[in-house]
């Protein structure tokens, strides 16, 4: 293919990616470093394209685009993964279960779990909260009627992933609503559909 129209199907292929990125993410399956990134990226491939439409060597600076790491790549490197969770009983503020690998010190818990206590005692709708802790490390902190679950991942969650959780939540509250109604709450008898979210990613 002659290279000027090579790199005009190259740049409409890049807007066209473009737009799936931007879809992506205002349906919540990645998070905002994901786009950030992948955005960044794209931008710089329609640069460097008119950058070989305006040079003598346009064959050279093509070169350079197919020399970029795949955007799959660059995408996973950076994609939210849960690598641990704790589970509180929301009624005893006491922790039931630890899921995976949860390497965060208490003080980074303390305040935002006593605000969530603080707002359930007043009756209060308590929202999700999703805090970046390191560079790598975020938290995504969800409420319950009866437990709060805190998961940790590498790299920031995306609102799907979010809203995985909030839904394994619901099914783990709805399986094991008869242990939490009675006086105590036996960790070992529980069920944790959390389970399967943690280990998947762990793996992925």
């Amino acid at each position: 293919m002659e290279p000027t129209l090579k790199m005009q199907a190259f740049k409409a292929q890049t807007q066209e990616k473009i737009q799936k990125l931007i879809t992506e993410f205002a349906t919540g399956a990645i998070s905002r470093e994901q786009f950030h990134i992948i955005y960044e990226r794209y931008t710089s491939q329609l640069a460097l394209a008119d950058m070989a439409a305006a040079s003598r060597s346009p064959d050279a600076v093509m070169g350079m685009l197919q020399d970029m790491p795949a955007t799959i790549a660059v995408k996973e490197a950076h994609m939210g993964k849960a690598i641990g969770m704790m589970i509180y009983n929301n009624r005893s503020g006491t922790l039931l279960e630890t899921l995976g690998e949860f390497d965060v010190p208490p003080e980074k818990l303390g305040p935002i779990l006593n605000d969530f206590t603080l707002m359930m005692e007043q009756g209060k709708l308590v929202d999700r909260e999703v805090r970046k802790i390191s560079a790598k490390q975020w938290l995504v902190f969800a409420a319950g009627k009866f437990s709060t679950v805190v998961t940790l991942f590498r790299n920031e969650p995306s609102e799907a992933q979010c809203r995985e959780i909030e839904r394994l939540h619901r099914d783990f509250e709805d399986a094991n609503r008869t242990y939490f109604q009675s006086s105590t709450v036996d960790a070992n008898k529980l069920a944790y559909p959390f389970m399967v979210f943690v280990q998947r990613k762990v793996k992925g």
